[in-house]
């Protein structure tokens, strides 16, 4: 998972605003905010990428189904610039809610937030994000430390043996991620071993992913930690080949995912954002920060598949997972620090 663009990445980083149409002359915060807000998620790629975009645009159309809010969804907004436009516009519009969903967007929400004081934000980004909140932004992001160990986590219940890695890029957010999958992997299976991981140094591209995933294979792997990403298809289509199981892939990824791909550690945005229009409904919106992790059910194992390539994999991981969350939210089990 990364955050790139968006968080990125952890995700991540993953803008709400609140502001009655400036043509109307009303106040900021006394339109439709206390029956159904209106929400804009603002994407940097596209709402059904399968990874940290959709978990954006899913977690608005969950809430949307519900009758909670009415939702706007605009995918790949590619420059600050853009953001910051597509932002002061749907403020202008009337919207409650305006999410700008990514890492490279927080700089410009501030920035609207500053020309917008009576307007309401939410900004996604990096561990740092959480110290910035303020009477008109709430910051989000995730735990990339327990993103990753809840992943080596499953890995190891796989019994696999050992583990590759093939992804886009080593960032800051991915590192702490890889650097807990190693000690998730050793609290689920000591006797895992790891390959050195392959970032190929795109995100997009398939072929250098397949070329990195068959590396992996020479060299041993029985299954391949990966990401959600344009790349993905490539690394599917050598694990399906090589005859090994992925882990972190979605299900959407490649008509392959189904044939290797075990499930992937994914964001659910849902329970975040439902709490953020809550204070919006109450009014207390602001100086706030969220960070969706195990415990909070932020972070869940889902698109569980069985795979041949993976057949020790327990039928219960899902009913696993939940324990597990379960003792880190009671702190019978913690994740310990990772430098």
């Amino acid at each position: 998972m990364k955050l790139r663009s968006l968080l990125a990445p952890l995700l991540a980083v993953p803008v709400v605003a609140v502001l009655a149409a400036c043509s109307s002359g009303a106040t900021a915060g006394s339109t439709s905010a206390a029956d159904k807000p209106k929400v804009a998620v603002v994407l940097g790629g596209l709402a059904n990428d399968g990874g940290f975009n959709q978990y954006a645009a899913d977690a608005a159309h969950a809430l949307e189904k519900k009758g909670e809010i009415t939702a706007q969804i605009r995918e790949s907004v590619t420059s600050s610039s853009d953001a910051e436009a597509a932002f002061r516009q749907y403020a202008s519009q009337g919207y409650d809610l305006i999410i700008g969903w990514g890492l490279d967007f927080s700089n410009s929400v501030f920035t609207v937030a500053k020309e917008l004081p009576k307007a309401h934000f939410v900004a996604t980004g990096s561990a740092d994000i959480l110290d910035k909140a303020t009477a008109n932004v709430e910051t989000w992001t995730y735990a990339s430390d327990q993103q990753g160990y809840l992943t080596g986590w499953v890995a190891g219940k796989t019994g696999l043996s050992p583990i590759g890695v093939v992804d886009g890029q080593l960032a800051p957010f991915n590192e702490t991620s890889y650097k807990a999958l190693s000690v998730g992997l050793k609290a689920a299976n000591p006797s895992a071993t790891e390959l050195e991981p392959i970032f190929t140094g795109s995100w997009e591209d398939p072929t250098l992913a397949n070329q990195a995933a068959k590396a992996q294979i020479a060299a041993g792997a029985k299954l391949i930690v990966t990401g959600a990403e344009g790349y993905t298809s490539g690394v599917l289509s050598a694990a399906k080949a090589g005859g090994i199981a992925t882990l972190g892939a979605s299900s959407t990824s490649s008509s392959d995912a189904k044939a290797v791909n075990v499930g992937l550690v994914k964001l659910d945005f849902t329970p975040t954002l439902e709490e953020v229009v809550g204070h919006l409904k109450k009014g207390d919106f602001g100086k706030r920060s969220y960070t969706s992790t195990i415990a909070n059910k932020g972070l869940i194992f889902a698109d569980i598949n069985a795979v041949d390539a993976a057949p020790d994999l327990p039928k219960d991981i899902s009913a696993q997972v939940d324990e597990l969350a379960a003792k880190l939210a009671s702190g019978e089990v913690t994740i310990p620090a990772i430098g």
